[in-house]
Formats: C-alpha cells, structure tokens, sequence
C-alpha cells in the first residue's frame, strides 16, 4: 500500500532531518585532516660492533651524554624512573664490572604510519643490552633512551657519519638505521611485530611487513 504525504508534512520532514544531521556533524566534529590510515610497530635487534652504524651511535650518545651534568636516563624501559648518569655508570661498573660502552646489542622501536600526508617512519625507543657470548646467562641492561627526548632525537636527525668519498656529506645516524636498512644487516632479527613477540612460523608476517615497510620507505622519497 502507498502513503501519500502531504506537502508541508513532507518540508517539515526533510527540517527535522537536516537538522539532525547538523547535530550529528557537530558532535563529531571536523574529520582530521591527518587520519590515520594504517599503523605498524615492530621491535629489532641489532648488534653493536665496530664499524657499524650502531657503534657509532652509541659513541655518539656517549659523548653527548658525557659533555652534559643534567642528563637522566633508564637503565632498562620498565624502571619507574631516571638516573643521574653519573650514578648509572657506577651501578654498571660496581656489580657488573661493565660500562656504558660496553654495550654489544641493541633494540630498536619502529613506528610506521601511513595517513594523508604520507607514509611516517619514526624511531620511538633503544634499548642498548650487554649480552654475554654463549647461553644461559642474562641480558645485561645498560642504557634505556627514548627518542621522544629533544637531544636523542637531535643525535638521530642531526648527528651521523661522514661519507668516505665526501666527509662534508653526513648521514644521519635516523637514516643509517631506517628499518629497510638495518634489516638488511645479516644479524639483526625482527623480534616483535605489534607487541607481539616473533617465533617460530612468522616468517611469511616478517617478510611481508619487511616488503611492505620498504616499499613504503623508497616510494616515498
């Protein structure tokens, strides 16, 4: 059976309906312009041997750290709270008979996001560790540095290496150990993809997440 409505009833109608729809718009507000499309995190270990990119990061945080008195930092990510680094070092040196330097692995946190302005790639954490040769001994934590702090991030942007056929040409240290670079290194291993930690049988999930984090990275330079 049709209805028929009549005119006015039908403007009255379409008024309660635009004027829902304000209130709708309203409550939710403007659609950022920045929505987030796709968000990744994963974790890599990597080792800290000379001539690596990851020595000499290292090195560098070292110095910098050793040219300021103000300075704070974690041992380890879950501490509830900082350390002079002075008083660190003595930890390290007084019941593990080790330094900051010492240091012979290192996590590494990725965040991958892709939105409207494109495809990020941010450093978020490391982790530096003193793993003793052989097994069945502990990780050792040394040095825990959040890349969200102003001078780790500086050393990541604006601190590097020098290239040998141009030593006025730097390569920042966030760019020599970009995600599709420092994979590539025959003994760095991905060790946890969205918090989740990496066993055996995620070997299809690591190569695509390493394909698609690649793609992403030279597709948008």
């Amino acid at each position: 059976m049709m209805r028929t409505i009549h005119p006015l009833n039908a403007l009255q109608r379409v008024g309660g309906i635009a004027t829902l729809a304000l209130a709708l718009l309203l409550f939710v507000g403007p659609q950022d312009a920045n929505a987030q499309r796709w968000l990744q995190t994963t974790q890599v270990i990597a080792p800290v041997q000379s001539e690596t990119p990851t020595r000499a990061l290292l090195d560098t945080l070292i110095n910098v750290i050793d040219r300021s008195d103000s300075l704070a930092i974690k041992r380890a990510p879950d501490d509830p709270s900082r350390t002079a680094v002075s008083q660190l070092e003595d930890e390290l040196l007084n019941q593990e008979g080790i330094g900051l330097s010492s240091a012979n692995y290192v996590f590494i946190d990725y965040r991958f996001e892709v939105n409207r302005d494109g495809f990020e790639e941010r450093i978020t954490d490391l982790f530096f560790i003193y793993r003793p040769p052989g097994t069945g001994e502990e990780d050792i934590p040394i040095m825990y540095l959040s890349a969200r702090d102003a001078w780790v991030d500086d050393v990541l942007r604006n601190k590097g290496t020098t290239l040998v056929t141009n030593e006025a040409a730097l390569k920042p240290f966030g760019d020599q150990i970009a995600f599709a670079k420092i994979v590539r290194e025959r003994d760095a291993r991905i060790v946890e993809i969205g918090d989740r930690t990496v066993r055996d049988g995620f070997e299809a999930k690591k190569r695509n997440l390493v394909d698609k984090i690649t793609r992403l990275s030279y597709s948008s330079r």
